[in-house]
């Protein structure tokens, strides 16, 4: 797209992370903020082709911001293996981004988020967290492919219970003897998994940043987590808040079937649940980040 990120490594209150922007960065005061909420794996580098199409087609009119997973990237303060360095639970993910925001967005800046699979379920924890404050002004929020209800019992969730409850320490052990090979092997590896669909690049740095014993160690304790604690939908928090909420849910997705979209419309009465006609997938960061992001600046707009 043109539009190179900035890279940011910081500690958010000792939890390492990354964050990628564009317009105004940290420190730098934006009036508006697009911040985006990734699923898991939680890397940011997956977005950054959503986020240039946000930032151009907005024309500098907001700062574009997206911040990993505590432990999900390579820092310089995350070690490479696992040891007894701290793993980061589902809760402490929504922490995390209740921290960040208090940190490190301005008081007085519009803020919209932007979720996207897990990354919804935090949304709905941080809009309920700032309900009776005023430390943060929340604009809009849309939340893409929503993880928010019942996630053990979809079909994704049923396949992957098994290896996530027994099988976690053995696809780390699998990690590790990977991560020995170089770069470019892994990268190849990575490239022939993907032949035949047209994959960002930047999707496949960030694919390569999951050969690290210690991040996938933090990438499937979250994903446990979440199958495990992610169950009724919190729809009190949702109708407090619809007027301001876009659900955008896929009609063949694992992770969020399409009678969960059915059931929350009636559930909410009003809700914005809007079902994808356009055949994008769950992961839409390995192949459809410009047309969701241009989706994402029509209803900024709208």
């Amino acid at each position: 797209m043109g539009v190179s990120v900035t890279r940011h490594e910081i500690l958010v209150r000792g939890k390492p992370t990354e964050v990628l922007s564009l317009g105004q960065s940290l420190n730098e005061n934006p009036e508006n903020v697009i911040l985006i909420i990734p699923g898991n794996p939680g890397v940011a580098s997956y977005y950054v082709n959503f986020m240039q199409t946000i930032y151009a087609s907005l024309k500098d009119t907001h700062s574009v911001w997206t911040i990993s997973h505590a432990g999900h990237c390579h820092t310089s303060h995350i070690s490479a293996w696992p040891d007894n360095n701290h793993v980061y639970d589902l809760e402490e993910q929504i922490h995390h981004k209740i921290a960040f925001i208090q940190d490190h967005i301005p008081q007085q800046a519009n803020v919209t988020l932007i979720g996207h699979s897990i990354g919804c379920q935090i949304i709905l924890k941080i809009l309920k967290y700032f309900e009776s404050n005023s430390e943060v002004t929340v604009v809009r929020s849309f939340l893409l492919f929503p993880t928010v209800e019942r996630m053990k019992s979809t079909p994704n969730g049923k396949c992957f219970w098994p290896m996530l409850n027994y099988l976690r320490w053995f696809i780390i052990f699998l990690t590790a003897c990977l991560c020995v090979l170089p770069v470019k092997a892994r990268e190849k590896m990575l490239r022939c998994y993907f032949r035949g669909r047209k994959v960002a690049d930047c999707s496949v740095q960030a694919t390569i940043q999951l050969f690290s014993p210690k991040v996938i160690q933090n990438v499937l304790w979250m994903a446990y987590n979440e199958l495990v604690q992610v169950c009724e939908v919190d729809a009190e928090t949702i109708n407090k808040h619809k007027d301001k909420i876009v659900f955008y849910y896929g009609a063949t997705d694992g992770w969020c079937p399409q009678v969960y979209r059915d059931e929350l419309k009636l559930k909410v009465e009003g809700v914005n649940a809007l079902l994808c006609k356009d055949g994008y997938q769950h992961a839409f960061v390995l192949e459809f980040s410009e047309p969701m992001g241009q989706k994402i600046v029509e209803w900024v707009k709208s």
